[in-house]
């Protein structure tokens, strides 16, 4: 009679012996699936804008005023979020293109107060050299107005101020990237002038 004790299974899967495959390894049986749990869809869509009243890197202030009169497109987002950072070479890119089109704006909003190893918004343009305008809302208090489930998200409001689109991530999750979001974006500003 051939009875392997699991120290004989283990040497024998070690020198790579038949009985592996009767053995689940343990990593893979404890291991759960990974889960996105990016939202898909938004429940302020066909909404007005939520009230805004928040301080901008740079001075002034954004308000709902900022959201009528051309189609907005608005970042949720955080230097402390590894998915917004994944992101944030195309948000410059995306500014580049909307500072040419004049149906179109961009702002980001920096939530949850945190600033990981850059400390601020200024330290983190600086080392980047990036340039778009940021509201900062350190106590989330937009972040929850807004309803936003994660960041990084891009609303679009339009220019009447109603928010007509949403998406998250440009490269992970939906990977619609820059062309795709400022295809929305026109999407919606060409409704204003059909109504």
């Amino acid at each position: 009679m051939n009875v392997m004790t699991r120290r004989d299974t283990l040497i024998s899967l070690a020198a790579g012996v038949g009985a592996a495959s009767a053995l689940p390894l343990e990593a893979d049986a404890q291991t759960p699936p990974a889960v996105d749990r990016r939202p898909r869809s938004y429940d302020l869509i066909g909404q007005a804008a939520p009230a805004t009243n928040l301080p901008r890197f740079g001075g002034g202030r954004l308000t709902e005023a900022d959201f009528k009169g051309k189609t907005t497109i608005v970042q949720f987002w955080g230097i402390w979020c590894p998915d917004c950072l994944a992101d944030a070479d195309d948000v410059a890119e995306l500014n580049r293109l909307i500072e040419r089109d004049r149906a179109l704006r961009f702002i980001g909003i920096h939530t949850r107060g945190r600033y990981g190893r850059w400390g601020g918004l200024a330290e983190f343009f600086a080392e980047k050299g990036y340039r778009f305008p940021v509201a900062i809302d350190d106590d989330s208090a937009a972040y929850r107005a807004w309803n936003i489930k994660w960041v990084p998200s891009f609303v679009i409001v339009g220019p009447d101020g109603i928010i007509r689109d949403f998406t998250t991530d440009l490269k992970a999750g939906s990977g619609i990237g820059v062309q795709g979001l400022l295809t929305k974006a026109r999407n919606v500003a060409r409704l204003k002038t059909r109504t």
